[in-house]
């Protein structure tokens, strides 16, 4: 039952009756009689069997079909061996059918043959009486009648008269109610009373059907009125060659025939139709037309044409064995590519395609070789850059940490600060470092070079100033002093062409007071009451000469006074038209905003910033530091 359930309802209903159908069959067999409705069943059965084939065809074909190489074959064959077997089955149709149409020509012309010699004999015998050769009927060379212009009749054999209906020039076959058959022809000689009628005849009967044949077949003549509506294997034939000498037909034999309309009834002259039908083989009858036809040089003829023929059998064999190869080679590949394209889709990028040949497909192969290994490559590529950005994460949250995490709170200067990087890290660095409740140091810095190498520079940068700073003491430490110990430092521990730019202030809560040292950094802003002071650069990079001296600037700050510092990320930034940001615009920002909070004041530059650069991709770090007395 449980098979029973996985069958569709046609193959269900199907089956049904086919089980009806079988059970029908037995009670016929057993008991004679017949189910109620079972001839019903049985074209029910046949109908559903065609549903249930034409439902079938569709998933065989495609399971079947799936394979290229399926697919190529059935090509093959309705391309080509189709075709071939159309064309041999018509030749052999038509060959067959020449074959038949020739025996019977044979058969019919040797038929006429005899006849025609029975005619001339009956001629002959004609004149021999007339001449006086013959007297006698015991000296007649053929059976026959012979009548004359008195009346006067000889006779030798079983004919005593010539037929009332025949007249001379007659010939062909006649038949007592014997039945008898005999071939006969009519002749005369003479004239009036010397006028001679012959009537020669002679037996017609198995052998000479067979002799008709002469060994290509075997022929059968048929009275047509016998056969009706039978078939002809159920009629008995009125001569047969092959009581006499039966010639064995092979499996593919040719037939051939005519009617015989010579046929007359020896009483009344009357036509009784007969038919002739003939089976033989081809080869015989080539055979036979190459035997008259080319006498001894048969043999080679044959040979020849065997040759020629295992030629063309070769030949079909190497184009098969071609095609096959040729098939084995596209659809392996194609399998090849197939399993290739599955350890893809599993994630298996080793893999990879063998490459047999030099063609097209090796270069395919070839092609899916170099894919699968780009692939593999790049999959490693990508894990390497997953892991390289983890690390810039991990550094960028390191380096987040250099930088200020909250504003020193003074009473008398509020600070903010913003850097972003133009990637992951950034080589700009600014820092608020409170030294005591009085004096806060205000830093801001731009290392050469961009990324990693310029953070890790950043880095050493912050860890040696704060070093520097933590050595000093209130009211003893000197700008110039802090920045010249930088630059010997970094110019000992870094390559010759890294440097930073660097600007150092320290303010003084109490005076208002701001000490500051410029190391070829850019010149920081002072808005004082809408006008601007530039705090200008007054000595070299650090990092690039050891024993540079240094100098220190005061500068006091009144209130209300906006000092910016700010690294060449922000003027330097260019639009689609490679024109700069410039100092220009950012001191005009400075000057309409400088009332505003300073987040709002570096929110607007940013702003700007962002609108004025056209590849913001590939902007510089940018950093500012703003910096109001109350």
């Amino acid at each position: 039952m449980l098979g029973f359930s996985r069958l569709n309802r046609l193959q269900r209903i199907t089956l049904i009756l086919f089980v009806t159908v079988v059970a029908n069959w037995i009670v016929v067999s057993t008991t004679g009689y017949t189910l109620l409705g079972g001839d019903l069943f049985t074209i029910l059965l046949v109908l559903f069997l065609i549903l249930l084939v034409l439902t079938l065809i569709p998933p065989i074909k495609q399971k079947v079909l799936w394979r290229v190489r399926n697919r190529l074959f059935v090509t093959f064959f309705l391309i080509g061996v189709l075709p071939l077997l159309l064309m041999l089955l018509i030749v052999a149709m038509l060959f067959s059918a020449m074959s038949g149409a020739t025996i019977a020509y044979i058969a019919q012309s040797g038929l006429n043959r005899n006849l025609d010699q029975l005619e001339q004999s009956a001629a002959q015998l004609a004149l021999d009486i007339e001449a006086g050769r013959t007297r006698d009927a015991a000296d007649f060379p053929v059976q026959a009648a012979v009548r004359t212009q008195n009346r006067l009749l000889v006779t030798s054999g079983r004919i005593r008269q010539i037929p009332s209906w025949s007249k001379p020039g007659f010939k062909g076959i006649v038949t007592t109610a014997g039945p008898a058959y005999f071939l006969a022809a009519h002749s005369d000689a003479g004239t009036g009373e010397n006028r001679i009628e012959v009537f020669a005849y002679r037996p017609f009967d198995d052998r000479s059907v067979a002799s008709l044949v002469s060994g290509m077949g075997n022929m059968q003549v048929f009275r047509l009125r016998d056969i009706g509506d039978q078939p002809l294997q159920s009629v008995r034939p009125v001569f047969d060659s092959a009581r006499i000498a039966p010639v064995r037909v092979p499996l593919f034999a040719a037939y051939g025939g005519f009617q015989l309309e010579m046929i007359r009834l020896l009483d009344s002259g009357r036509l009784d139709d007969h038919g002739v039908y003939i089976t033989t083989s081809p080869y015989l009858v080539v055979d036979r037309m190459l035997t008259s036809t080319l006498g001894s040089a048969k043999t080679a003829a044959i040979i020849a044409i065997l040759i020629i023929i295992g030629m063309i059998v070769a030949v079909e064999f190497v184009a098969i064995g071609s095609s096959v190869k040729l098939t084995r080679t596209l659809t392996r590949a194609i399998h090849d590519l197939h399993t290739g394209t599955k350890k893809v889709e599993a994630g298996d990028f080793s893999h990879r395609i063998p490459v047999r040949t030099k063609d097209q497909l090796n270069e395919l192969a070839t092609s899916f070789n170099n894919m699968t290994q780009r692939v593999e490559q790049l999959i490693v590529e990508v894990k390497e850059k997953e892991k390289l950005e983890s690390e810039l994460e991990i550094a960028r949250q390191v380096q987040a940490r250099l930088f200020p995490k909250e504003v020193p709170k003074l009473k008398t200067l509020e600070l903010f600060g913003l850097c972003n990087p133009a990637r992951v890290v950034s080589g700009d660095y600014y820092d608020f470092i409170q030294l005591d409740p009085r004096s806060t140091a205000i830093v801001i810095g731009d290392i050469s070079g961009k990324g990693i190498s310029a953070a890790l520079l950043m880095a050493s940068v912050q860890a040696a100033l704060h070093a520097q700073l933590t050595m000093g003491t209130n009211g003893g430490l000197s700008t110039a002093t802090l920045v010249a110990r930088l630059n010997r430092q970094l110019y000992e521990n870094t390559t010759p062409e890294k440097y930073a730019t660097f600007y150092c202030g320290l303010y003084d809560d109490t005076s208002g007071l701001l000490a500051y040292t410029n190391a070829g950094h850019l010149a920081p802003i002072l808005v004082r009451n809408g006008s601007l002071i530039r705090l200008e650069s007054n000595g070299m990079v650090v990092g690039m000469f050891p024993d540079f001296p240094y100098e220190q600037q005061v500068v006091q700050l009144h209130a209300g006074d906006l000092l910016a510092a700010f690294t060449d990320g922000i003027t330097e930034s260019e639009d689609a038209n490679g024109e700069q940001f410039g100092e220009q615009r950012l001191a005009d920002l400075l000057i309409r905003n400088h009332d505003r909070p300073l987040d709002e004041i570096v929110t607007a530059v940013t702003d700007s910033l962002r609108n004025w650069t056209s590849d913001f991709d590939n902007r510089d770090d940018t950093t500012i530091l703003l910096a109001r007395r109350f």
